[in-house]
């Protein structure tokens, strides 16, 4: 791996994450598996869903193998049993948690079943609903801080 691909995965991760480390592929597939898990928790797991979660994953710099495993899954498995081959994901739970309630609402909602399945994941790793619903309240916080970013640096139109 370059020296530069090192930095940007060094610099995401620690933005994001606050990590002082770089996870490895193998866990970060895992994390994002679990993730599509919770997206399907309604039966469906939509293009937008799917894309968002490829492309988050992606911005982490993770070798291509992941990617293309990401592309083919169909998330179907049971989430205890994803959690279970990797404990640093494990050990990531609210981010974890949060990443789920992202991917789940790319689609434009976060779905009943989607939910549950969110607070099953929850259930698994430790955390307590009314933590879940601290992280969802903060994701519509960030949507709304980041339409207000976008609208006060391109107020006409976005350049691109």
């Amino acid at each position: 791996m370059s020296d530069i691909k090192k930095l940007g995965q060094s610099w995401i991760f620690n933005w994001f994450f606050g990590f002082s480390q770089i996870p490895t592929d193998e866990d970060c597939c895992i994390y994002m598996k679990s993730v599509l898990c919770c997206a399907k928790g309604d039966g469906v797991l939509s293009q937008q869903e799917k894309d968002w979660a490829i492309g988050f994953c992606a911005s982490w710099g993770v070798a291509d193998w992941v990617i293309e495993e990401l592309k083919a899954y169909d998330a179907d498995e049971d989430i205890k049993d994803v959690i279970a081959r990797s404990p640093q994901v494990s050990i990531a739970q609210r981010d974890l948690l949060l990443t789920a309630i992202r991917a789940s609402a790319a689609d434009g909602e976060i779905h009943e079943q989607e939910k549950k399945k969110i607070l099953q994941m929850a259930s698994i790793i430790g955390v307590k609903e009314e933590i879940v619903e601290q992280l969802e309240q903060l994701h519509q916080e960030e949507l709304a801080l980041r339409q207000k970013r976008v609208k006060l640096l391109y107020p006409e139109k976005s350049p691109y």
